[in-house]
């Protein structure tokens, strides 16, 4: 059985991330051999293509991207066909769509991924409605939630090709004893050095709600005696916008956006608490990381997001666009430190138990293997 993998991947984050350890663990557990292949992305499939090349594993970059549509069409034909691809799994719109209709072409099956649907402007917008569009076509869709899962199902597609998978990570990226020179730098951000310190990290982007956890954060300096910062990891074109609403709240030196990183898994042991404050999500792969690097999690309950918290046992769930309930909650974790370790306990074991690389990709294989058959009975 060979899968390839289809993806327009602008840079290396957390779906690139997952199709990375499925092919890994599938080839290793499984015996699957695969195949990734990215658009173009005006070159910002570069990264994710490096670390597929460090991992030793196959990857390809199409010859044609936007605007040359027909010809990527005939690249993926031609591909399909030269590979022998018995799958494919298409990973976003882009994907979904010329993916299906070369793997029609040829006559293989087509797996469709569904991370989420944002909604925030009116391209997107459009391009999630075509998405639906071809959702309702595909041999199978896999959400990475029940949450995504119920409105795909919504939207027309048939139940019975709608997979709940939910997004894996490596825990043992969490297993090494942490190095206390990430703390070290974080404190750096801030003249003093905050007592507590509070972790975000994601796009800056509406559906992020960074705007919520800045209001929050104002009103939770009237509700902890003790001194806190936050520190958000992540770049997107809201930047200029959030630290604006930062300056004007007068919380320059309580929260620190510091850009992207691409050593969070150094960082995210040494926070004291994890806040994700979502207006939608998928199934984000950040909450998992902090819970297996033992940080609670408080979170907004959207999307799949109550299948990673176990509300007062990880972590607490708080309703979206509530900076006043966001704020009270995060003052709790803050105030009692030994809540906040045992809940960063109780959500490893979690991560450790429900969200591994090796039950992700059993059920991927699973998937893929009854595709396979029935395709060639």
């Amino acid at each position: 059985m060979k899968i390839l993998h289809l993806t327009a991947s602008p840079f290396f984050g957390g779906p690139e991330r997952v199709i990375l350890d499925i092919v890994r663990t599938q080839a290793a557990d499984f015996g699957v051999e695969s195949l990734v292949v990215s658009f173009q992305e005006n070159g910002g499939c570069e990264p994710f293509l490096r670390e597929l090349d460090q991992a030793g594993i196959p990857n390809r970059v199409l010859e044609h991207d936007m605007p040359h549509l027909y010809a990527a069409y005939r690249d993926l034909v031609r591909l399909f066909r030269d590979e022998k691809i018995d799958i494919v799994c298409a990973h976003g719109h882009k994907s979904r769509l010329l993916g299906w209709r070369a793997a029609r072409k040829v006559g293989i099956p087509i797996v469709g991924v569904s991370h989420g649907w944002t909604w925030q402007d009116w391209k997107i917008s459009l391009y999630e409605r075509l998405d639906q569009w071809v959702h309702r076509r595909m041999d199978a869709v896999v959400a990475v939630s029940q949450g995504q899962a119920d409105k795909i199902v919504k939207t027309g597609t048939p139940k019975n090709r709608v997979h709940v998978i939910h997004n894996a990570i490596d825990t043992a990226r969490f297993d090494a004893e942490p190095d206390h020179e990430y703390r070290r730098r974080l404190e750096a951000y801030f003249e003093t050095p905050p007592e507590r310190l509070v972790g975000a990290a994601g796009r800056l982007s509406p559906e992020k709600g960074y705007d919520v956890l800045i209001d929050a954060v104002k009103l939770l300096a009237g509700q902890t005696t003790k001194s806190f910062g936050v520190v958000l990891f992540g770049e997107g074109f809201l930047r200029e916008t959030l630290q604006k609403r930062i300056d004007e709240a007068n919380m320059a030196d309580r929260f620190k956006m510091v850009g992207f990183t691409s050593e969070l898994d150094g960082y995210l042991p040494h926070f004291d608490v994890f806040a994700q404050s979502s207006h939608t999500e998928g199934f984000p792969c950040v909450n998992v990381e902090a819970m297996a690097a033992r940080v609670p999690v408080v979170a907004t309950a959207v999307g799949g997001v109550p299948e990673q918290i176990v509300d007062g046992v990880t972590g607490f769930l708080v309703p979206p666009n509530n900076p006043a309930k966001l704020a009270e909650t995060l003052a709790k974790l803050i105030d009692d430190p030994v809540m906040s370790q045992t809940m960063g306990r109780s959500g490893r074991e979690k991560a450790t138990s429900e969200f591994t690389c090796h039950r992700q990709a059993e059920k991927y294989f699973e998937l893929f293997r009854k595709l396979r058959d029935r395709s060639t009975v």
